[in-house]
């Protein structure tokens, strides 16, 4: 559930993304542990784009990594694709017990924009890419730990591999993920990589939003290639839909009906 945020420390020192964007804070508590409280800072969408705000489906991965019906992660390696402000991440390091955690997602290198050529072909021009502060926002939300965060772009394969190879996470989170056509193959590369890698991850836990409330083009195909059995005979993929019932500002409940996807080895 969502509560309110603790008042802001008047003596607290503005860093770089409060200096040029605005800000706003929003703060979480979970089932299993109400009485600790978890702070995510929302940046603006001139900053990092569609990860500027925690998401529904961001949400809704917390509340199940969190739950029985999330699976443990405790001891486990975790990475989350795509994470903008980080709230799974968050929750798997401060609630979940992740053994470690690295959050990923894709912005502006600080010195001259984003990196060129994808080995999966094209640019960046038509994508919507966060600014170089989008990174340190992330961090910021993890505590401040650079070492939990990640630049990576599923369009750079060798990127992928490196990474892959470098944390072996046990478990892989996304929320919200498909929404280009365009990055519908990185996707499921980057996923087929981390999953069959050395020391590969054993399970991936994905949530998507569904209509009405959302219209995310790309989900259809991503969602048919997964059951057509894409990432090969080695993988159980179980794809079934819930419902999360959420508070709007002014106070009235909405539901969102989300889609859960869990790949296991």
């Amino acid at each position: 559930r969502e509560v309110r945020p603790a008042p802001r420390d008047p003596n607290a020192e503005e860093d770089d993304v409060e200096l040029y964007y605005p800000t706003t804070r929003r703060a979480f508590a979970l089932p299993i542990r109400p009485e600790e409280v978890l702070e995510i800072r929302q940046t603006s969408f001139g900053c990092g784009k569609l990860g500027a705000t925690v998401w529904p489906s961001a949400i809704a991965l917390a509340a199940l990594l969190a739950s029985e019906a999330g699976g443990s992660i405790e001891g486990k390696r975790v990475l989350e694709l795509g994470s903008g402000c980080g709230l799974p991440s968050l929750v798997a390091k401060e609630i979940c017990g992740a053994r470690e955690v690295l959050a990923t997602d894709y912005w502006e290198e600080a010195a001259g924009g984003s990196r060129g050529a994808f080995a999966l072909g094209g640019g960046s021009g038509d994508r919507l890419v966060p600014k170089d502060l989008f990174g340190i926002n992330l961090a910021h939300n993890l505590g401040k730990d650079l070492d939990s965060v990640k630049n990576l772009d599923w369009h750079d394969e060798l990127e992928v591999f490196r990474v892959a190879n470098e944390f072996c996470p046990n478990v892989i989170v996304g929320s919200d993920l498909v929404y280009y056509p365009m990055d519908a193959t990185p996707l499921l590369q980057t996923l087929e990589i981390m999953l069959k890698a050395e020391n590969g991850a054993e399970e991936a836990l994905l949530i998507s939003p569904l209509p009405p409330k959302a219209e995310r083009e790309a989900l259809p195909e991503f969602r048919s290639r997964l059951e057509s059995g894409e990432l090969g005979d080695n993988f159980d993929v179980a794809l079934d839909e819930l419902e999360m019932l959420g508070v709007t500002a002014g106070g009235d409940e909405e539901v969102h009906k989300l889609l859960r996807i869990s790949i296991r080895r």
